[in-house]
């Protein structure tokens, strides 16, 4: 049996090299980030930072991501307290990083809480609207308000991984 790679190895090469480039920039380009960054975002600006700085944060536009602690049906709105995580490239949470504080999201109307509940990823976009006081235990806590209708909740699967699962191989073929 003879191992057929083409006219030479290589040609063989360079066209394993090709395909290596084309993978390379279709990974690249296709980070599946829910929302567009623009200027007006805040992007260095942590929900700890934010209820640090007290009232100047208010109408600063956030891009912030974390895990849903606890879901509150009010009245018009539905609460999300969430502690936030830096961001990765495709805009989800990097829980494996120190988490960056908390924060609350105040979503106009109803969001079912069979989906987003206590666990669940997700990022938001929006304004910061307003800081409130709260408790953790006996703890006292600022936690900057986000109002949006930009919620983006990650599909179970997302929470469990924590790198990209690209794989590359070679494929070889026997001929007589």
């Amino acid at each position: 049996m003879a191992l057929s790679l083409g006219r030479s190895p290589a040609r063989a090469a360079r066209w394993l090299l090709l395909a290596v480039v084309a993978g390379v920039a279709l990974f690249g380009c296709a980070t599946g980030a829910p929302f567009e960054r623009n200027d007006d975002l805040m992007a260095d600006l942590t929900a700890r930072e934010a209820a640090a700085a007290g009232e100047a944060v208010i109408g600063s536009q956030v891009l912030w991501a974390g895990r849903i602690l606890q879901v509150e049906h009010l009245e018009e709105t539905t609460r999300l307290e969430v502690v936030g995580y830096p961001l990765d490239r495709a805009q989800r949470p990097r829980t494996a990083a120190s988490p960056e504080g908390r924060f609350l999201v105040d979503y106009p109307g109803f969001l079912e809480s069979a989906d987003y509940r206590p666990g669940r990823l997700i990022t938001v976009r929006g304004a910061v609207d307003a800081l409130r006081t709260g408790r953790v235990g006996e703890q006292a806590l600022t936690y900057p308000v986000v109002a949006t209708e930009d919620v983006h909740l990650w599909p179970p699967a997302t929470a469990t991984r924590s790198q990209p699962q690209v794989r590359f191989g070679v494929g070889v073929m026997f001929s007589r």
